[in-house]
C-alpha cells in the first residue's frame, strides 16, 4: 500500500482508488487496460471478469484518443458519465470539482445509519436515498437521472458484496468505512475477500432490492432539483 502523491492520478471512484494504491491497480493511476482491471479487481476483491468489463466498458469511452485500449483514472472526472451528483463519499461536482474524499459527506451519510454495526440492503436503500434527498436540496444542479440508476445503485451494491459477502449482502460497517477514508482495503481490521466470486448477476440482484426497498417518501432519481 501506497499513498498519493503528486506524480499520481486517482478518480472519483474510491474502488478504483484503492486498488491503486494497493498496485492491484498502476500505482500511478495511469495506462490502465481492460485485462488488468480483470485481474486486478479478481485478485484484489474476487470480482467477477463480467462485471470487471462490465466496469470498464463505459469507462473506456471517457478516453478521447481514438481507439485507444486504456483509462487513466483522472479521466473518470467528467461529470454524469461514471462520476454523478449524490456521491457518498464526495462532494457535488458543483461544490467541488476535485473529487476528493470528503469527510463532511460521508459522515453525513454513514449518519443514517445510526449506532449500527452492519448495513443491510434495507439500510442502505433508506441511507443513500436520504443523503441524495440532502444533497439534492442544497445544489441547485443537481441531477441523477433514470439512466444512472444501475450506476449507483451498482455502486451500493458492491458495498454489500464486498464488505459482507455476495450471498448475504449485510455489510460490516468498520470495514466500509475504514475503505472510504482510508481508499484502502481494511485487511488490519480481519477482512478477507469472498470465496465467491461477485458476478453482475450478483450486484443486479442486490441493486433491485434496494431499488425495490427505496422508501416510498424519498425519490429514487432526480432530473432537476426538487423533482
Amino acid at each position: 500500500f501506497s499513498l498519493l502523491t503528486s506524480c499520481l492520478v486517482r478518480a472519483p471512484c474510491p474502488t478504483l482508488n484503492t486498488l491503486a494504491n494497493h498496485g492491484f491497480l498502476p500505482h500511478d493511476g495511469r495506462n490502465i487496460t481492460l485485462d488488468v482491471v480483470i485481474k486486478g479487481f479478481k485478485d484484489a476483491m474476487n470480482i467477477g471478469e463480467d462485471l470487471a468489463t462490465a466496469a470498464f466498458t463505459p469507462a473506456l469511452k471517457l478516453n478521447s484518443i481514438p481507439n485507444a485500449n486504456f483509462i487513466d483514472l483522472d479521466m473518470l472526472n467528467r461529470h454524469n458519465v461514471i462520476e454523478h451528483d449524490g456521491s457518498l463519499s464526495r462532494r457535488d461536482m458543483y461544490f467541488d470539482p476535485s473529487n476528493r474524499f470528503d469527510k463532511a459527506t460521508f459522515d453525513g451519510f454513514v449518519a443514517y445509519f445510526g449506532d449500527a454495526t452492519t448495513i443491510s440492503t434495507a439500510a442502505m436503500a433508506n441511507a443513500r436515498a436520504r443523503h441524495a434527498l440532502a444533497m439534492n436540496r442544497i445544489n441547485p444542479t443537481f441531477t441523477l437521472p433514470e439512466s444512472s440508476a444501475p450506476l449507483f445503485l451498482g455502486e451500493a451494491s458492491l458495498m454489500l458484496a464486498v464488505w459482507g459477502s455476495p450471498s448475504k449482502p449485510v455489510a460490516n460497517r468498520a470495514f466500509l468505512e475504514y475503505f472510504f477514508r482510508n481508499e484502502r482495503l481494511p485487511v488490519l481490521l480481519g477482512w478477507v475477500p469472498s470465496d465467491t466470486s461477485i458476478t453482475s448477476a450478483i450486484i443486479l440482484q442486490i441493486a433491485n432490492d434496494i431499488a425495490n426497498q427505496t422508501p416510498s417518501d424519498v425519490p429514487l432519481t432526480y432530473t432537476a432539483q426538487h423533482s
